[in-house]
């Protein structure tokens, strides 16, 4: 059996700057200004802007400096994902919509990081014709930008559901 070692201590600062490690307690002064949505509100509008096909929106959300995976793969930063795979994908499809299902979040003790785990089921109507049907979870890393939550680092990964008789 072969056993892979994966660097846990990147792993780690992301687990405690999101859920904290019981250092100095939060004080008005170092507590970050609410934002106006939260953050399974902001992947909830990533969602719809996706369905919609508004690239504009989607990239209304997203943090000056972010990081995009699909299925493991390194995608870039938001502009290199919308200007060489989401963009000319979004071109090609027809219909997309999703069944979404409870999702996960978590927000640091000092409201500056948040973290969206999100279910999804997505049906994706071609313009050739072809469907994809697929299930899978799109996990949001956010930062506090402005006063508002903006993604910092997206993945979306998926697959095709098995195909049932």
């Amino acid at each position: 059996m072969k056993t892979r070692k994966f660097p846990v201590a990147p792993l780690a600062v992301l687990f405690i700057g999101l859920v904290g490690c019981g250092g100095a307690p939060v004080t008005q002064e170092s507590a970050v200004e609410q934002p106006s949505q939260t953050p399974v509100e902001v992947a909830a509008a990533y969602l719809d802007a996706m369905e919609s096909g508004d690239l504009e929106a989607a990239e209304a959300l997203f943090a000056s400096q972010s990081s995009v995976f699909e299925s493991g793969g390194e995608e870039g930063t938001w502009q290199q994902y919308r200007e060489h795979h989401i963009g000319p994908e979004l071109d090609q499809i027809e219909t997309f919509t999703t069944v979404r299902g409870e999702a996960e979040g978590q927000t640091s003790q000092d409201g500056s990081m948040a973290f969206v785990a999100w279910p999804i089921e997505y049906l994706i109507q071609l313009t050739d014709g072809r469907t994809i049907d697929s299930r899978g979870t799109v996990t949001f890393v956010m930062v506090v930008e402005g006063a508002e939550h903006r993604i910092r680092h997206l993945h979306w990964s998926s697959r095709r559901k098995p195909v049932t008789d």
